[in-house]
């Protein structure tokens, strides 16, 4: 009998995943990864603390090294192979390592090719910057390290990451951001307010300025209200799909991503496309989305190679579930937000409450503010956000799964949940916003 051989492109969370599983599932199969650069196990989101110095060892962005991966999983890595071109009839694809091209057959495949920057024009780019793979971090936090004046094109997280890393390295920052307040992906207005006024008063903002051009490889910035001259930009305007490999293809969903099904297959037989490069569908909407977070990734990855191996876990579907940090305070978002509802035709109802982490008497209580979103016809909970200074992330996930399971203002306001002085209170902040929704009370 023939051995199977799976094949995956791409070595980040997503790839590795899918190793693993579809190891654990068929012991005999011939799996080879290949990835483009010497990491594999990459964790991107990590960059913006490395930058910033507080840890010196790049490695540690890596879960594995390859030699590691490979004895302990018995899965055949490729590092430094690029992935040319794909023979999808005869399932040949075709790499190049050290300027020789190889072709390889396979069984199975999947595509998980990550995400890959936006860009701006430029002429060169010298001083321009991408903070984006772990391969490079050390080459970049070098350069930048040697500038003081920096530009940052972007208010997402990657931008407040880095504006905050570099602050701490008492560089000079302007955050150069073409929406009317920050992270304006993750909160609505009304919540960007307390985070506008946070970061404004560490560097120099500038909203409502899209930049068109960055010249002189990275010194002059050029937007649609000013000129800025610096010593160097890093570019933060997020990232799109990796899909170049599939683009002659039918590959493509409405996201600009690789079109799944809930076990990860695209429309190809046995081709799969897993993480960054993957969409799926959004549960609140049912609309197709594109959700770049780890978290998706790796589960991404664990429904595909499951499925390869036989045993058929469904992945849900997506409820764009987010958190970043910004100084002392923690930002998340899980669901949608109430701008996004309303565009979707919901009809929304909300509420801001305003309370402590703690007891009142226990020492230490910070500052925590929740903004629930239901939808008011069905009274289901379809989106949140929170901005405070401990315990944000249980809560975000707790209304994650709240949203998840279509739960509903009543379903979340009698959840049991635990209570102790030193880490919460009796009302929880949460509990309060599903109160003040339900009632019509604050």
């Amino acid at each position: 009998m023939k051995q199977e051989t799976l094949i995956i492109i791409g070595g980040g969370d997503a790839g590795m995943t899918t190793a693993s599983w579809a190891r654990r599932r068929k012991p005999s199969m011939n799996i080879i990864v290949f990835e483009k650069t010497n990491l594999i196990s990459h964790a991107p989101c990590g960059l913006p603390y490395y930058i910033e110095g507080l840890f010196d060892d790049e490695n540690l962005l890596a879960a594995y090294k390859a030699e590691e991966f490979e004895k302990e999983r018995n899965v055949n890595v490729k590092i430094n192979h690029e992935v040319t071109d794909i023979d999808f009839d005869n399932r040949i694809i075709y790499t190049v390592n050290d300027g020789k091209v190889y072709k390889y057959e396979y069984d199975y495949l999947v595509l998980a090719t990550g995400s890959k920057p936006k860009k701006i024009n430029y002429d060169n780019e010298s001083r321009i910057f991408y903070v984006h793979h772990p391969a490079f971090a050390r080459d970049v936090r070098d350069k930048i390290m040697k500038l003081n004046k920096i530009a940052i094109i972007g208010g997402g997280i990657l931008g407040i990451e880095m504006a905050e890393a570099l602050a701490k390295n008492k560089k000079q920052v302007i955050l150069i951001h073409k929406h009317s307040y920050l992270l304006n992906k993750i909160l609505d207005e009304d919540m960007a307010y307390y985070i506008n006024n946070m970061v404004s008063k560490d560097l120099l903002v500038k909203l409502n300025e899209e930049t068109l051009e960055i010249n002189e490889g990275g010194r002059i910035v050029i937007t649609n209200k000013n000129r800025y001259e610096v010593d160097g930009t890093i570019v933060a305007i997020g990232v799109m799909p990796n899909t170049e490999l599939v683009m002659k293809n039918n590959f493509i969903g409405e996201t600009k991503a690789i079109k799944t099904d809930e076990y990860m297959r695209t429309y190809m037989k046995d081709v799969y496309a897993v993480g960054d490069v993957a969409e799926s569908k959004n549960i609140i909407t049912g609309k197709p989305d594109w959700q770049p977070f780890a978290p998706v990734a790796g589960k991404m990855g664990f429904t595909a190679g499951n499925h390869i191996g036989g045993v058929y876990y469904k992945f849900p579907g997506l409820v764009g579930t987010a958190i970043t940090k910004y100084n002392d305070y923690f930002i998340a978002k899980t669901g949608l937000t109430e701008s996004e509802a309303i565009k979707n035709g919901f009809k929304t109802m909300s509420t801001i409450v305003r309370s402590k982490t703690r007891a009142r008497y226990y020492p230490g209580g910070k500052d925590i503010i929740i903004k629930l979103i239901a939808d008011e016809v069905s009274q289901k909970i379809i989106g949140a956000q929170i901005i405070g200074g401990e315990e944000v992330l249980g809560r975000i996930d707790m209304i994650a799964l709240a949203i998840m399971k279509s739960n509903t203002l009543y379903d979340l306001f009698y959840l049991e949940h635990a209570y102790m002085p030193a880490i919460s209170r009796s009302w929880d902040p949460v509990i309060l916003a599903a109160r003040s929704l339900m009632t019509g009370f604050k």
